[in-house]
């Protein structure tokens, strides 16, 4: 019997404010996947049941969540969060597929907890949750909405003036978030990772006996051996973050071999691009075409 698929997008906010002031974009981009669904032919597999789910994530320090926002901190609530989802949303019958979704800050969390996860889960088969209770997720895609490559970059393009003294502070900060550094962590998973599925796949080739069935081999042997392919959705009239972020982002992308497309939205402001037309059709087209039909290892 053909599994029902269900897509969950797990949203990583930014700096600023909380959860609640991103619930109408959450569902407004909601209400755009489900209505391009319903248009898509019967024949499509996006079109055919798919559930789709939208899930944000209150870090620590954040909104009605106690403790103090660090680094470590927030690193450990990211991953708590995508073992969350694997707990609540994994069945027999569901074909689960993830996407991550970050803006602004929350892209460094998002692109970090995707390293890290990765790492965790796929190509480490000691990697089961403690209560070895959930299938690790397939994460299908990751959205890095008006990103900032580092804390140095951040600061230097709030404070541009050269004789202000915080552009020169980013040594001492207590975090150290990275879209470069967690786009590199990938590349090198991947590259560290090649060798053991290109094994897999020679044992299949050959009719070789597999080994037992278990928590991690029914994970696809190609979400296996290729990181998800990444979307860089800027804002082109980003008054916080400037264009030069988004120019290197990408070519630090294809430096590290990585499957991105980039969207520049014209006239959208640091927290417009989703909300303009033509960078939610982006971000949906995105999201459809990560979670379209692919082959999977019995």
């Amino acid at each position: 019997m053909k599994k029902r698929k269900s897509v969950v997008i797990c949203y990583f906010q930014g700096n600023g404010g909380s959860t609640p002031l991103r619930l109408p974009l959450l569902s407004q981009v909601l209400r755009t996947i489900k209505e391009k669904s319903m248009s898509m032919p019967l024949s499509t597999s996006s079109s055919d049941g798919t559930e789709f789910t939208i899930v944000a994530l209150s870090y620590r320090g954040y909104w009605t969540s106690s403790g103090r926002a660090t680094q470590s901190g927030i690193e450990l609530d990211a991953q708590a969060f995508l073992d969350w989802v694997s707990e609540t949303y994994t069945a027999p019958e569901t074909d689960l597929e993830v996407i991550l979704w970050g803006h602004s800050l929350g892209s460094a969390i998002a692109s970090s907890a995707t390293a890290t996860y990765l790492s965790r889960h796929h190509g480490d088969q000691s990697s089961v949750s403690k209560g070895g209770t959930h299938l690790p997720v397939n994460i299908a895609g990751l959205i890095l909405e008006a990103p900032s490559s580092s804390i140095k970059d951040m600061l230097i393009s709030l404070y541009p003036q050269k004789w202000l003294p915080y552009r020169y502070l980013w040594p001492f900060s207590w975090n150290h978030w990275s879209c470069t550094t967690a786009m590199e962590r990938i590349a090198r998973w991947r590259d560290q990772n090649d060798e053991q599925s290109d094994a897999i796949i020679q044992r299949v080739k050959s009719g070789a006996p597999m080994l037992p069935r278990s928590r991690h081999n029914c994970i696809s042997l190609e979400s296996f051996r290729s990181p998800p392919p990444i979307l860089l959705l800027s804002a082109e009239s980003d008054e916080v973050i400037p264009p030069h972020v988004a120019d290197g982002l990408e070519s630090d992308g294809k430096r590290l071999k990585l499957e991105l497309e980039r969207k520049d939205v014209r006239g959208a402001l640091h927290t417009e691009a989703p909300v303009k037309v033509d960078g939610r059709e982006a971000l949906v087209n995105f999201i459809f075409r990560c979670t379209s039909e692919r082959v999977r290892v019995a």
